[in-house]
């Protein structure tokens, strides 16, 4: 399904997914013409969700699979930013227990980072796809990453890079 079609489509996880970052926006409505014409959508990161940075590409995906074979269920939107070679996991926001070398926590707070840049349901846009979309279930919050399992899987890719001599910068 396409953004083109998030607006009018029945609900499913992904579109409500999609919606209700869109809801987490000043302009929801602004949002969802954003991603029906293939552009990105600055959703602010702080009260309601954070985001995890990983800034190495390789480092990311491979926590990203780690998460989907050991807690697919605990597994919440992830988004590949091709632009800085990062990949971004969106998280609740709780405590930060994982951070160190490798990844940076944007929750509005910590730098100037205030927003995350979400792409369109199954587009490219902007660098930026979903390795994970958005899922919702009507009438329920977006399910985010638990921080926990992403805190022990990074640190666990970390250890394991670190033991093959790949670095991290």
């Amino acid at each position: 399904m396409s953004s083109a079609d998030l607006a009018t489509s029945p609900s499913t996880p992904a579109t409500a997914g999609m919606r209700w970052l869109a809801d987490q926006t000043r302009d929801p409505e602004a949002a969802q013409a954003k991603w029906q014409t293939g552009r990105t959508v600055a959703v602010p990161v702080g009260a309601a969700l954070v985001a995890v940075r990983v800034l190495n590409d390789r480092l990311g995906r491979a926590v990203f699979h780690a998460l989907q074979a050991q807690a697919p269920h605990l597994l919440g939107p992830v988004i590949s930013n091709q632009g800085i070679g990062a990949v971004e996991f969106l998280t609740a926001p709780r405590p930060a227990v994982w951070m160190g070398q490798g990844a940076a926590l944007l929750d509005g707070n910590r730098d100037s980072t205030r927003y995350v840049q979400c792409p369109p349901l199954d587009l490219l846009a902007s660098g930026r796809r979903w390795l994970n979309a958005p899922r919702s279930a009507p009438g329920a919050g977006l399910l985010l990453t638990d921080p926990l399992p992403l805190s022990r899987a990074l640190a666990g890719t970390r250890e394991q890079f670190a033991r093959v001599g790949y670095p991290i910068t």
